[in-house]
């Protein structure tokens, strides 16, 4: 299905977007901590306080988009002896009831993000004083592919007969106990 393939690529491109933030996130850091630790120590005192602020934004971002990347796979927290210990059936139904109540949080989700967006617009950023839209968007966009990705997990379900109940990490639990 077209919109299956274009949501999978679309998540590998998130993937690769995440781990280059984390990348620089990472980055940033380390500096912060050599101008601030290494560097005062053999007398070079210089300031970085960017590094802070943009390695929060781009935390910030890299919840959101990662959640929405983890809401394709089924990923994100669960509490499954529920699911798992009851017949296939009844599990099946529990599961989608659960995944229909996410959709309606994920929607909720998106109308706040795309206040606090509009609400960005306003505000600037204390230190590198870019519109807090940016940041702020980061929400809405989070919750629009979470919207996105559940669709996905629902059609692979009815559409494709993929198994709900079934993720790598139940497959691996299940083979735990053989």
């Amino acid at each position: 299905m077209v919109f299956l393939r274009w949501i999978d690529w679309v998540n590998n491109f998130l993937k690769l977007l995440i781990g280059i933030a984390l990348g620089i996130m990472t980055l940033l850091v380390f500096l912060q901590v050599i101008v601030r630790f290494v560097l005062p120590s053999i007398g070079i005192f210089i300031s970085v306080p960017w590094t802070e602020e943009l390695s929060r934004f781009l935390m910030i971002w890299l919840v959101f988009i990662g959640g929405a990347v983890a809401t394709r796979y089924s990923k994100l927290l669960a509490v499954d002896v529920l699911v798992t210990t009851i017949p296939v059936l009844p599990g099946k139904i529990v599961k989608i009831i659960a995944h229909t109540l996410s959709l309606v949080f994920y929607v909720c989700i998106f109308k706040i993000g795309l206040n606090w967006a509009f609400y960005g617009l306003t505000e600037t950023a204390p230190v590198m004083g870019f519109l807090m839209i940016y940041i702020y968007s980061a929400m809405a966009v989070g919750a629009g592919l979470m919207i996105l990705n559940t669709i996905a997990l629902f059609i692979d379900t009815w559409i494709n007969n993929k198994d709900i109940l079934e993720s790598d990490g139940d497959y691996e639990l299940k083979n735990s106990f053989d």
